[in-house]
């Protein structure tokens, strides 16, 4: 049974890290013929954790509790449905000083939507966002990552930030928290960018990983915190590119 269970976690230690040289073979490839954005900065003191895909009942409150509990800021990207649903919620996490993001209205994938639909997609998100927390949202996540042109003309329109990533463990194929949480730590480093999913589904691999990424960032004495909070000085340069 030993051998059985050596030879099962010595797989899954396999499979992360496929996982990880195949998300960063990815983003290698995105970084060069995507528009640009907010890839990190490994010049700043700290490292950004996200959350993509909610607002969502069976994970921000608890999430929230979490970053509270620890001191953590964060940043989640929200999708303007999800937030018409709960507001509450959307309330709670820009009351908590977290930083929020547009994640688009529906999540679709923007580049074979049309201009039009790319705008509405972009701006009613916006418009939800903001009337909810009462300040205009400046950081955006394409759905699914990817991006063109148009969304690039879209967003340098209405003066919003591409956010990327350096860490995206592939959490939405449920591989369990374990598994997520080490293929982070293999990433963690100063100025790169955490990406984990918010949902029903992935809830308490999510919560799990959320609170374990966060001790081993603590133990490495690599300090979170919100996106924002780095653009300043990095905004300029995006949005000229």
């Amino acid at each position: 049974m030993k051998l059985i269970n050596k030879v099962v976690e010595d797989v899954d230690a396999l499979t992360d890290l496929l996982s990880v040289v195949r998300i960063d073979l990815v983003t290698s490839f995105l970084q060069v013929v995507q528009p640009p954005g907010f890839w990190g900065d490994s010049s700043l003191p700290h490292l950004f954790l996200t959350f993509d895909d909610g607002p969502s009942p069976h994970t921000t409150p608890a999430l929230l509790e979490i970053l509270a509990e620890t001191d953590t800021k964060a940043t989640f990207f929200l999708i303007g449905k999800e937030a018409e649903k709960f507001p509450d919620l959307v309330k709670e996490i820009h009351q908590a000083g977290h930083a929020i993001g547009n994640h688009s209205h529906t999540h679709e994938y923007l580049p074979r939507l049309s201009s039009s639909e790319i705008e509405y997609q972009v701006v009613k998100a916006n418009q939800v966002l903001g009337d909810i927390i009462g300040e205009r949202v400046e950081l955006f996540r394409p759905p699914f990552g990817m991006m063109d042109g148009r969304v690039a003309s879209c967003l340098k329109k209405h003066n919003l930030s591409a956010v990327y990533w350096t860490s995206a463990p592939e959490d939405w194929a449920i591989p369990g928290a374990a598994r997520v949480i080490r293929r982070v730590q293999w990433k963690l480093k100063r100025g790169g960018i955490i990406v984990l999913h918010e949902g029903k589904e992935l809830a308490k691999q999510t919560l799990e990983a959320a609170k374990q990424i966060i001790y081993s960032c603590r133990h490495q004495h690599l300090e979170l915190d919100k996106v924002e909070l780095c653009l300043t000085s990095n905004r300029r340069r995006i949005m000229d590119s």
